[in-house]
């Protein structure tokens, strides 16, 4: 939000302000280059599972970010950079969180 990113959430479920991964088509992928895996889904120890989106229309212009750091790999990111995307796990994220908590917890 602060960089003014348009964001569009995709849920499983009916929310307000979601689709559901049904909706996801060719034109809605091409119109939002990053795609960020905020569920556990193919997390340890489920790790053959993964976000049911066509992953087939993901290029190189994407960036699939997976909050998920273990596996390292993730069936989506594998899928991802199948299809050309860059990928990206959590672990960066974990550690920066942990960074901040240290500094709240000790300062």
């Amino acid at each position: 939000k602060n960089l003014n990113i348009e964001s569009l959430m995709v849920s499983r479920g009916q929310k307000i302000n979601t689709i559901s991964y049904s909706d996801i088509y060719k034109e809605l992928i091409e119109q939002h280059q990053v795609i960020i895996n905020c569920t556990p889904v193919g997390m340890f120890p489920d790790i053959n599972s993964c976000p049911v989106i066509p992953y087939q229309y993901l290029t190189k212009n994407h960036l699939a970010y997976d909050l998920i750091y273990n596996p390292s790999e993730t069936i989506f990111l594998i899928k991802a950079s199948a299809a050309g995307a860059v990928i990206k796990n959590g672990l960066e994220m974990l550690k920066l969180q942990a960074e901040i908590s240290w500094k709240i917890w000790n300062s």
